[in-house]
């Protein structure tokens, strides 16, 4: 009983499982597909079950469940499985009939039989089409395809309706399409009648020339090849050596700095004390000034050393430099070293700096063209020429900036001229000159105000005032 309560737990949880799956993929437009109790939800029609998203899986369950031998095709409604018929679904359909209790009516017979399930059409021996609807032409030495009607025909027959017979050797086979034979291996001629005389090599189906095996050579092959390596010649013998080797045998390597087809070719500049492969030429690093797989490629202009990394320095009007060691051949005027990389040492310049420079009183010479180029405060070819009034600097090239145009020639710092020296005098002497003035003012004046005791007044009333010459005296000029 628990076990019955159990099975129809499960039945009631897959049931709701599927109701809750069913309004959700459902197709509303899909077969036994109805309404739910509200109109966007959607269940399957009473009786089915869905697949996908229709319902097409017929329900027999309970009383209308199906036997063994039968299969539901509609709610309650069993048949028997395709192909069966009969109250025990046990007689096999005739070959008229297919389907569900043998109700269907097969169209292909009787030139064919339908299959039980699906309907479709075997046919007999002599008709092929999809209904088995055309005879067969091939004869009776050929089979047609049941589908295009094409003929395979049996062995020693050809044509298209396999109606002709080979004239090949019985053990030749002839082509269906031209009738042309086909010897197997030993056999040659029209007909495959004669044997081929090549030891245990083939020969050619229309001449009868043996083609020699891998190993083999001579008109007949029955000689053996005695190369260690590569092939031999099938008319000669002789070996064709593989790149890497070399000899009558091909037993022999590649000498070091060979290497390829005959080992006649030579390596590249491969690295020192190193060799390419025999084989293809490649060296593992190259020499430097050299590039590429095998090192026979020289580098690029504008550089130089191993794998050409190197950048050229500036030489000659841009001539490139030894790729090997990044060497100028040649310099610019005014450079010296192995990549110009010295300016000319002083006195000299020019190409190789072999030419002396002339006399420069204050400044040096310019290392490509020989001027003198002049310290700041001196122009001229000799540099021998203070700058003229108003200008400064390097050759005396920059004007002064200055209220009166005077400037230090060097510095450019501002002098005073003529009427400045004059003005600045007057600036300090006249301060000086007035004050002077005053100390002398002063002294005249306190000596006026003091009086002689004869001067002042008496008891008796003022005195008679007597002046007495002033006396001079000379102050030291300033």
């Amino acid at each position: 009983m628990l076990a019955a309560m159990g099975l129809e737990l499960v039945f009631s949880l897959l049931l709701l499982w599927t109701q809750g799956t069913q309004g959700s993929t459902l197709d509303p437009a899909g077969q036994h597909v109805c309404k739910g109790s509200s109109p966007s939800e959607l269940q399957c029609c009473p009786g089915w079950r869905q697949k996908d998203q229709e319902c097409t899986i017929p329900i027999c369950e309970g009383p209308d469940a199906c036997r063994k031998e039968e299969v539901c095709v509609k709610p309650g409604l069993c048949r028997c499985k395709p192909g069966f018929f009969g109250a025990q679904c046990s007689s096999r359909c005739p070959g008229q009939y297919w389907g569900h209790d043998c109700r269907e009516t097969c169209p292909c017979h009787p030139r064919g039989q339908c299959e039980p399930a699906t309907g479709d059409c075997q046919c007999q021996p002599n008709y092929w089409g999809r209904l088995c609807e055309f005879p067969c032409t091939c004869g009776p030495h050929g089979q047609c395809n049941p589908k295009t009607g094409l003929c395979h025909c049996d062995p020693g027959w050809w044509s298209p309706t396999c109606r002709r017979p080979c004239q090949c050797n019985p053990a030749a086979r002839c082509d269906q399409a031209t009738g042309t034979c086909v010897c197997p291996p030993g056999w040659w001629g029209r007909r495959c009648s004669f044997s081929c005389n090549c030891h245990t090599s083939p020969c050619m189906q229309d001449s009868g020339r043996c083609v020699c095996l891998p190993g083999w050579w001579g008109p007949e092959c029955s000689r053996k090849c005695q190369c260690v390596r590569g092939q031999c010649s099938v008319t000669s013998g002789h070996c064709s050596c593989p790149p890497g080797f070399h000899g009558i045998r091909c037993e022999l390597p590649c000498n070091p700095g060979h290497y390829g087809a005959q080992c006649k070719e030579s390596c590249g500049h491969c690295e020192l004390n190193a060799t390419c492969s025999p084989v293809t030429g490649n060296c593992e690093s190259c020499k430097p000034g050299w590039n590429g797989t095998q090192c026979k490629q020289p580098c690029p202009a504008g550089t130089f050393g191993e794998r050409c990394t190197g950048q050229c320095p500036r030489c000659r009007l841009g001539e490139p430099c030894q790729a090997e060691t990044g060497h100028c051949q040649r310099c610019d005027p005014g450079w010296l070293g192995h990549r110009c990389e010295n300016p000319c040492p002083l006195g000299t310049f020019g190409k190789g700096c072999s030419s002396t420079c002339p006399a420069c009183a204050q400044g040096t010479c310019d290392a490509v063209t020989g001027e003198c180029v002049c310290s700041a405060g001196y122009w001229g070819t000799s540099c021998n020429s203070s700058c003229p009034a108003g200008f400064h600097g390097n050759n005396c090239s920059m004007p002064c900036q200055c209220p009166e145009g005077l400037c230090h020639p060097v510095s450019g710092t501002c002098q005073l001229g003529r009427h400045g020296k004059n003005a600045l005098i007057v600036g300090i002497l006249v301060p000086l000159l007035l004050l002077l003035m005053g100390i002398v003012c002063c002294a005249y004046c306190c000596s006026g105000t003091r009086l002689d005791p004869k001067d002042r007044d008496g008891p008796y009333g003022p005195r008679r005032v007597t002046r007495s010459q002033p006396s001079w005296r000379l102050l030291p000029s300033p």
